[in-house]
């Protein structure tokens, strides 16, 4: 049972917000280090605002390219494709550097562990495999098709090479860089952790502009998200991301030859 003296208590608190020490929630300038609370409450809330309209304009960027590789026929032939992917990088680059000071941190990989990288990577290949084949296999039953990656490269010299390029490289690199690196740290800011990841997750789905693939990208999306805030770095996240993609190319290549 809930005790009421104590919830009283604790509505009556506040942290201070320069120093983060407990005080009565009507005190007008902190105790412990004299910061006044009403202009800090207030500056607080003008940089979560300014945070609010940075992350949007950066979505807005991403949802208006993907809106022009799904419904521009041009976006499907290899050299605007190749366009495509290079805007969408220096989206993320140039976002990411504009608020460089409190990005930079989550580009150091503090505390290395060989055991967690290949947990990640095993647990990231364990789920490549589970998606490729139950989504190949919902996209056979319901739409009587075959997803496939490599009809864009196949005509390419070294077309293999430069699929893994373009599937696998850049999208571990560049979207993490903008989903869980300048976006997710955005939301941070914003909210608490666990609504900031989840947030993040639901708008990198959508961005995918692929109703089926939801079922997966926003699990995988979450998991990314719950990686970089544990364990504050952006590489672990970038090597699943990399290992998922790569397994996805992998398999492809292995059906193709089981067909030749």
């Amino acid at each position: 049972m809930n005790n009421p003296a104590i919830e009283n208590s604790i509505a009556d608190q506040k942290n201070c917000s320069a120093c983060n020490e407990v005080l009565a929630a009507d005190s007008r300038f902190c105790k412990y280090c004299g910061a006044d609370q009403v202009r800090e409450h207030i500056v607080l809330g003008n940089q979560r605002w300014v945070a609010i309209k940075q992350a949007a304009l950066f979505y807005l960027f991403d949802i208006a390219l993907c809106c022009l590789a799904l419904f521009v026929p041009a976006f499907k032939t290899f050299g605007w494709s190749v366009l495509f992917d290079t805007l969408l990088a220096v989206v993320a680059v140039a976002f990411f550097s504009l608020d460089w000071k409190n990005n930079k941190s989550i580009l150091a990989w503090r505390n290395f562990s060989v055991t967690r990288l290949l947990s990640y990577i095993i647990l990231a290949v364990a789920g490549s495999l589970f998606v490729s084949y139950t989504i190949g296999w919902l996209n056979q039953t319901l739409f009587s098709k075959q997803l496939s990656y490599y009809w864009l490269y196949s005509n390419l010299s070294y077309g293999k090479v430069i699929m893994v390029i373009f599937v696998a490289i850049m999208p571990a690199l560049f979207e993490e860089l903008a989903y869980r690196g300048y976006l997710l740290q955005k939301l941070l800011f914003i909210t608490e952790n666990k609504q900031a990841i989840f947030i993040s997750a639901f708008l990198f789905s959508i961005m995918h502009m692929s109703l089926i693939s939801i079922i997966w990208l926003i699990p995988f999306a979450l998991l990314l998200g719950y990686v970089r805030v544990k364990e504050n770095t952006l590489w672990y996240g970038v090597v699943m991301h990399f290992s998922f993609n790569l397994t996805v190319c992998l398999i492809e290549f292995h059906q193709m030859a089981h067909l030749a």
